[in-house]
C-alpha cells in the first residue's frame, strides 16, 4: 500500500481516542494560556487580549467588534508626536488594542502559512530573555545566557545526530539570516581572500540552488553581490519538489571540468509550499565523489534550509512498531518515509532550523547550526577591528564570526523552555496533531472528486490542491497531468489557465469564510520543455501548524466547497 491509498481509506484517517486525550493533554497544558500553570497570563489586561482573541472571526471582523474599536484607529493613527508630559504606568488602552488586534494566528481557521500560535512555555521563556535583556554578541555581554545558547544548541545537535561537542551554531534574526550564515561558511571556506578583496577575488565560481528553494535564497545572494544571472545555479527539481540529482552532478560536473570553484550548495528540507525534502546524504556522496574525482580541495559546503521541516527529528526515535502515541495509519507511514529523510541531515555541514514556525516560539527565535564548530573560523574578521573588547574573552564566543553585533537571547530563552517543558513526547503530539489534520484534508478533498492534492508523498503540515469545475472536468487527475504538458503546448497552458482561474474566482467569492487558506502562484511546477524550461502552476495552500484546529473546522471548510 502506497500514500495515496492511506490517504483515500477513512479508517486510516479516522483519529484514535487515545491519541486525542493525549493531545488535549498537550493543549491543555502548553496552549491554553491558564493563568493558574502560568502566572504571566494572570494580568488582566493580558486575560483582555487572550479571551478577546478567541474566536473564530476572521481579523478583517475584529476591530468592529472590539470594544470602540474604530474610534481607537483613529486615535491610534492620529498619534504623530511624543507627548510631553510622563505617564505612571496603568492599562495603555492603544497598547492593548494594538495587541489584540495583531493577526489572529490562535484562531482555529488560521492556516494560511508556515506560522503558528507560540507556546505557552515559549511566551514564559521569552518574557525571562526580555527581563533579562542579554546581548549574545559577547560572553561579557550576556552573562548566563551564554551556557543557555549553548546547551540549546547540543540538545539540538542531539535531535539530528551531530555530535554535541563538535557542533556549534548561533541564534539569529530569522530563517534568511541563517541562510546567509550558510553561504557565508562556503564562500569563506573556497574563496579565501573574499572576505577583504569582495566577490571579485575570483571571478571562476558557482552557487548552487535548486528551483524549489526559498525566494530569499536569491534575496542573500544580491546581498552578498553575486552575479545572480551568471554566478549563480539552479538545478531542475524532481516532480515531488525536490532537487534532480542528476542535474545536479550536470551542474557540478561542468564547473569542475573547467577548474570552476562551488562554494556553497543550498539544500532544502521542507519547502514552503508541498514540503519537499531533498536527498541530503545522496547529495554529500556526490560531493565528496566528484570532489574525489577532479581532485577538488575545497569541498562545496552543504547547508540546509530546515526551517520550516526540522521538527520532523523529534520522530528520529520514535517507536513506530509499537506507535505509543497512536497515530493513524496514513500519518504514521509518511512519517515514517519523512525519519528515513530527516536522519540525513546529519551529513548536511549546516542547517537553518526555525524555532518561530512549527517550533511554536515567538519571534524571532532562528538557530543556524554547524556540524564542525570551526568552520566559524573562516567567518571571523580581523582582530584589530574589535578595539573595544577584551581580546583574551574574544574566543569565548562567536564575536568575530557573526553578522550582527546586538544579537538578542530573547528567542534562546523561548526556544530553551519549549523544550524544556514540552519534551521530545510533547512536541511530537502536536506535530502529529497537524499532520494527521493535513492528511484529513487530503483525503476529503480526494473523496470531494473535483480536487488534485499535490504530491501527497511529501508528507508535511503544507497541504496544496487544484479545485476543477466537475461540469467539465470528470478526472482531475488526468487533466493535471495534461496541464503539466503547457511549458511545451499551448492547447495544455491554455486549458492550466481556465482550470485555474475558475479555482481562483472560486477562492476569491469564498473570502475569509472556513479556513483561512492561501492563494499560491506556484502550487506546482509544470514538466521541462526540451529547453529547460518551465511553468508555474498555480493552486491553494493550507499548512497545518495551528494547534487549535481542529476536524470540526475542516468538515466545514469542505461544506464549503461544495457550495
Amino acid at each position: 500500500m502506497n500514500q495515496l491509498d492511506l490517504i483515500s481509506k477513512l479508517s486510516a484517517n479516522k483519529l484514535n481516542s487515545e491519541f486525542e486525550a493525549k493531545y488535549q493533554h498537550v493543549i491543555d497544558n502548553y496552549f491554553s494560556r491558564n493563568p493558574k500553570l502560568w502566572p504571566i497570563f494572570d494580568d488582566p489586561t493580558i486575560q483582555h487580549i487572550v479571551d478577546f482573541r478567541k474566536t473564530l472571526d476572521n481579523d478583517a471582523l475584529l476591530i468592529d467588534k472590539y470594544p470602540q474599536g474604530p474610534a481607537l484607529r483613529e486615535r491610534l493613527n492620529a498619534e504623530t508626536t511624543v507627548q510631553h508630559e510622563s505617564r505612571l504606568p496603568g492599562n495603555d488602552e492603544l497598547l492593548t488594542f494594538a495587541s489584540a488586534l495583531s493577526k489572529n494566528w490562535e484562531n482555529p481557521l488560521a492556516v494560511e502559512n508556515v506560522i503558528a500560535m507560540p507556546s505557552d512555555p515559549a511566551l514564559y521563556g521569552s518574557m525571562m530573555g526580555l527581563l533579562g535583556n542579554p546581548n549574545m554578541v559577547y560572553c561579557e555581554y550576556s552573562g548566563i545566557p551564554d551556557d543557555l545558547e549553548k546547551i540549546v544548541i547540543k540538545k539540538v545537535a542531539n535531535l539530528i545526530g551531530y555530535d554535541p561537542e563538535k557542533a556549534s551554531g548561533l541564534f539569529t534574526q530569522g530563517g534568511t539570516m541563517c541562510n546567509l550564515y550558510g553561504y557565508l561558511f562556503g564562500i569563506r571556506k573556497s574563496l579565501k581572500q573574499s572576505k577583504h578583496l569582495g566577490m571579485s577575488v575570483d571571478q571562476d565560481f558557482r552557487i548552487i540552488n535548486s528551483q524549489g528553494g526559498h525566494y530569499s535564497n536569491m534575496t542573500n545572494l544580491s546581498l552578498l553581490g553575486v552575479d545572480i544571472r551568471n554566478k549563480t545555479i539552479r538545478t531542475k527539481v524532481t516532480d515531488i519538489n525536490t532537487i534532480d540529482l542528476d542535474d545536479l552532478e550536470r551542474q557540478i560536473r561542468s564547473c569542475f571540468t573547467v577548474h570552476c570553484k562551488i562554494p556553497t550548495i543550498l539544500l532544502t528540507a521542507g519547502t514552503t509550499d508541498t514540503f519537499g525534502v531533498d536527498d541530503v546524504k545522496a547529495v554529500h556522496a556526490l560531493r565528496d565523489r566528484l570532489c574525489a574525482e577532479y581532485e577538488v580541495a575545497d569541498k562545496p559546503h552543504i547547508h540546509v534550509d530546515a526551517a520550516v521541516g526540522w521538527p520532523i527529528i523529534f520522530f528520529i526515535d520514535y517507536d513506530f512498531a509499537g506507535n505509543p502515541l497512536a497515530i493513524k495509519d496514513a500519518t504514521l507511514y509518511g512519517l515514517e518515509q519523512n525519519v528515513k529523510k530527516f536522519k540525513q541531515l546529519k551529513y548536511a555541514d549546516s542547517i537553518t532550523i526555525d524555532f518561530h514556525k512549527w517550533g511554536y516560539v515567538p519571534y524571532t527565535s532562528s538557530l543556524v547550526i554547524v556540524r564542525d564548530g570551526d568552520d566559524f573560523k573562516a567567518l571571523e574578521n580581523d582582530p584589530e577591528n574589535f578595539t573595544y573588547f577584551e581580546h583574551a574573552l574574544e574566543g569565548q564566543t562567536h564575536l568575530q564570526s557573526t553578522i550582527e553585533c546586538s544579537r538578542s537571547g530573547v528567542g534562546i530563552f523561548g526556544a530553551y523552555a519549549a523544550l524544556q517543558y514540552m519534551g521530545v513526547e510533547g512536541y511530537q503530539t502536536i506535530i502529529a496533531h497537524g499532520l494527521q489534520n493535513a492528511n484529513y484534508l487530503r483525503h476529503r478533498l480526494v473523496e470531494q472528486g473535483n480536487a488534485k492534492v499535490m504530491v501527497p508523498e511529501n508528507q508535511g503540515p503544507s497541504v496544496g490542491f487544484k479545485l476543477y469545475d466537475p461540469n467539465i472536468v470528470k478526472d482531475p487527475n488526468k487533466e493535471f497531468e495534461r496541464e503539466l504538458q503547457c511549458a511545451n503546448d499551448r492547447d495544455a497552458f491554455d486549458i492550466m489557465r481556465r482550470n485555474s482561474k475558475w479555482h481562483r474566482d472560486l477562492f476569491l467569492a469564498r473570502g475569509k469564510h472556513g479556513l483561512y487558506t492561501n492563494w499560491v502562484d506556484s502550487i506546482a511546477c509544470s514538466i521541462y520543455a526540451p529547453n529547460s524550461k518551465y511553468v508555474y502552476i498555480p493552486g491553494e495552500k493550507a499548512v497545518f501548524m495551528n494547534p487549535n484546529t481542529q476536524r470540526k473546522h475542516i468538515d466545514a471548510f469542505l461544506a464549503l466547497l461544495k457550495k
